[in-house]
């Protein structure tokens, strides 16, 4: 069963980071190379061109969202003791030290505030680009959008490994062990 859960949330974690490059990479091509490859083509030939590139986008795009809500969903449950809380207690202390108190995290390096943010960008970024790609025509101004997106995408990227960091400095970090207090003797 640990290996089968170890498996899981590897892979859960890979899909995760492979379908947010997805995402990324489709957006950039999107917004930056299908401009450039049509630009000397006739109109009406542009609108084809950027129809069907839409098409394809749209497959990457929804395939990506659902993939990364569901590995997202798998990777949290796994890590949602650290991010829930505001204090870690280390019951893995050497014999004979002890805490007193379950030591408090600063504010900036909490992994649970950085995965808030990471998860509710995250979401804006998302519904941003499946906006683009619902409805049978694009929306107004898509590449401005699509720029938009694509800053808001890389900002989430960088919110998750910022909370995945947060996440293992706190793990790593030594409690500050005090020695147990010596009973008295009978």
């Amino acid at each position: 069963m640990v290996t089968f859960l170890f498996t899981l949330h590897f892979l859960a974690r890979y899909l995760h980071i492979v379908c947010a490059t997805a995402l990324v990479g489709g957006t950039l091509f999107y917004e930056m190379v299908v401009p450039v490859a049509i630009d000397e083509l006739r109109p009406e030939q542009q609108l084809i061109v950027f129809a069907r590139a839409r098409w394809v986008f749209k497959w990457i795009v929804w395939a990506a969202a659902v993939m990364i809500i569901l590995s997202g969903i798998v990777y949290t449950t796994e890590h949602w003791k650290q991010y829930a809380s505001d204090q870690y207690n280390r019951p893995e202390l050497p014999p004979g030290m002890t805490t007193t108190m379950p030591r408090e995290i600063p504010p900036g390096s909490r992994p649970g505030w950085w995965w808030v943010a990471h998860i509710s960008t995250g979401t804006i970024a998302v519904l941003i680009a499946l906006s683009l790609t619902t409805g049978p025509v694009p929306p107004a101004r898509p590449i401005r959008w699509m720029r938009l997106n694509l800053m808001l995408l890389l900002l989430v990227m960088f919110l998750g490994s910022t909370a995945r960091q947060a996440r293992i400095s706190e793990l790593q970090r030594p409690p500050n062990p005090q020695p147990a207090p010596e009973s008295a003797p009978q």
